[in-house]
């Protein structure tokens, strides 16, 4: 072969070498934006999940101190009538 066809041969080769590269790399970045996004809605399901828990007993402390205050308020109306 002449030099001018081996070397483009070579860069033939360089430049398929480097699409193989950059479809891995781009396959890669694919892949952990999946799982990091896969990682971050169960994060958001677990905090989603807490939070429920959390709004669940305020409501039953409300509660229990609306129950509280409308006992002490009739206790008092008892006691004064």
């Amino acid at each position: 072969m002449l030099p001018k066809q081996d070397i483009m041969l070579k860069l033939a080769e360089i430049e398929e070498s480097l699409n193989q590269l950059e479809q891995s790399v781009y396959d890669r970045i694919s892949m952990e934006e999946k799982v990091e996004g896969s990682k971050l809605s169960g994060k958001i399901e677990e905090l989603e999940d807490r939070l429920s828990i959390v709004e669940s007993r305020a409501e039953a402390i409300i509660n229990r101190r609306e129950h509280s205050y409308l006992v002490q308020k009739l206790e008092l109306s008892y006691k004064t009538s």
